[in-house]
């Protein structure tokens, strides 16, 4: 906070601040290192993946079906917090683009809150956020049973496009509670146009002319987070 004003940097996580999409991959890597037998299952995934695609369902029902499906009916609280801090370590060092790491190191660097939110599940998504040393996170909820087992069933909608933005402005209305606030955000698809106009800077990651573009047709910036000099010279407010 910088006279009287909190600066806030949110990020998207998948092909944003990573640069492959987490949500197939953990399923896998987890199944994998856990229970390589429910590596059988692929062919059901997939036909829950082409059902999601083809819209006969939508995300709230397809994330659950598939963590279900790969990771069992419930996860204990140390089993969870163990694969996503493994998870965390496997694809961290390996997949934050240049561009990525030089603007979470500047907006770190002039003062900025440092908020992921994301569509993943929590239970994971938090440990990534952890390795990246951000300050908050704001991702898919997923209900608990008595024992605190985290559950495949969304304890609420999916965090993804408007209801990833009214989750994002819960979070700014708890934490700058005057509304002085300065807002970047940053992410790749224009899903995220909602969290977008809460923003004072909004930057559409990608890289080409289509990027460009489409960020100049909608007022935001474009940022090429494979470029390791991608927004470094950008001013504090």
């Amino acid at each position: 906070m910088t006279g009287g004003v909190t600066r806030v940097a949110i990020y998207d996580l998948d092909r944003t601040v990573l640069r492959r999409p987490t949500f197939t991959l953990f399923l896998l890597w987890a199944a994998a290192r856990e229970a390589p037998w429910r590596l059988l299952l692929l062919p059901p995934l997939a036909a829950l993946m082409i059902g999601y695609a083809l819209r006969l369902y939508g995300r709230d029902r397809f994330k659950p079906a598939a963590i279900r499906l790969m990771l069992g009916r419930h996860l204990t609280p140390a089993r969870a917090a163990g694969l996503a801090k493994r998870f965390a370590a496997w694809r961290v060092p390996r997949d934050v683009p240049p561009g990525a790491s030089a603007s979470i190191a500047r907006d770190r660097e002039q003062g900025y809150r440092l908020v992921m939110a994301t569509a993943a599940p929590e239970f994971y998504a938090d440990a990534i956020a952890a390795a990246l040393k951000f300050d908050a996170i704001v991702a898919s909820r997923h209900q608990r049973d008595p024992d605190g087992n985290w559950l495949p069933t969304l304890d609420g909608p999916n965090c993804y496009g408007a209801e990833k933005a009214r989750r994002v402005a819960e979070w700014l209305a708890a934490h700058t509670p005057d509304g002085a606030a300065h807002i970047r955000a940053y992410s790749d698809h224009i899903s995220d146009a909602p969290t977008f106009a809460l923003a004072d800077e909004a930057w559409l990651v990608g890289r080409g002319d289509k990027f460009v573009r489409l960020a100049a047709q909608h007022g935001w910036r474009a940022a090429d987070f494979e470029d390791a000099a991608a927004g470094a010279a950008i001013e504090a407010p």
